[in-house]
């Protein structure tokens, strides 16, 4: 059984002793014990993320069978594809609200200028070609159905499919409630991966393959336009 990589990504920021791959690690001020807290919070939450990700049939794919995304293939632009993710990234934010970070122990917050985490990561399939994923962490939500449906209207529009939806309770253990995860994708081989639960929410956005040899260079901080 062949994982996508979005499982994949989530699955190494849950397994103890691995890096989360999308993560940033800085120096900061914050002492052992409150790292391991928080380090250990970061990949339960990581976890149940993967639990709820593998469980979707669109998570996985039987051995052999071609990641949907890898047929969107092409040779467009890096940087353009990388806007288009942090854009997607970024709604996502704006649209389910609070306060979002990526997955490293010190929680870095979410910044829609800086992709500087992000570098292209080797897509499945013959050829060299590489595409961009960007996983991040937000707040929980009274009700997961409404903002699951807000969600799918909002990116419907832009021409997004929903292929996928599945929902689950809160493992005692963590806390109580329940989990929504979708998934969604475009013609142009976008797809979202949005969690809303009462725990906590997720988004993972994962871009088309591209041959751009600039897709092999981490990007560097954007300033915003004024």
């Amino acid at each position: 059984m062949k994982l996508s990589l979005a499982g994949l990504l989530l699955l190494t920021v849950a397994l103890p002793g691995c890096a989360a791959p999308l993560g940033r690690q800085r120096d900061g001020t914050m002492d052992a014990q409150t790292k391991n807290q928080s380090r250990s919070v970061s990949r339960r939450a990581a976890f149940l993320a993967a639990t709820l990700c593998l469980t979707l049939t669109g998570c996985m794919m039987p051995m052999g069978e071609k990641d949907p995304s890898d047929s969107h293939s092409s040779s467009k632009p890096a940087a353009e594809l990388l806007q288009r993710m942090m854009e997607l990234t970024e709604e996502t934010v704006q649209l389910h609200g609070g306060r979002w970070v990526h997955g490293d122990p010190e929680e870095t917050v979410w910044d829609a200028n800086d992709p500087s985490a992000l570098q292209g990561i080797p897509c499945s399939g013959p050829g060299k070609t590489y595409r961009y994923d960007n996983m991040i962490f937000g707040p929980a939500v009274d009700d997961p159905a409404a903002a699951v449906d807000k969600y799918v209207s909002h990116f419907e529009q832009q021409g997004f499919v929903e292929t996928n939806r599945y929902n689950a309770d809160v493992p005692t253990d963590i806390g109580s409630g329940y989990y929504i995860m979708l998934t969604l994708a475009d013609k142009e081989g976008n797809i979202l991966f949005y969690q809303a639960g009462n725990h906590l929410s997720t988004v993972s956005v994962e871009g088309p393959c591209t041959d751009d040899p600039a897709m092999k260079v981490a990007p560097a901080r954007t300033t915003p336009t004024t």
